[in-house]
């Protein structure tokens, strides 16, 4: 492929990244369509979060 629509793709790329990125940090949490496990783990009890762990350390050896 020749310089120019390498230059093109590269540049197009970047500037659509850019918005994406950009977009993120304006996006309430709650509409975020990544995995949410984090934040529902992160509201668990410090107990709860312990057995939690236990449980997917016990899964995890099986």
């Amino acid at each position: 492929m020749d310089e120019g629509p390498k230059l093109f793709l590269l540049a197009s790329w970047m500037a659509l990244f850019m918005i994406f990125a950009g977009r993120k940090f304006t996006q309430p949490i709650k509409d975020d369509i990544g995995d949410k496990s984090v934040f529902m783990f992160n509201s668990l009890k410090e107990d709860e979060k312990e057995a939690l762990l236990q449980k997917l350390q016990q899964s995890k050896a099986q």
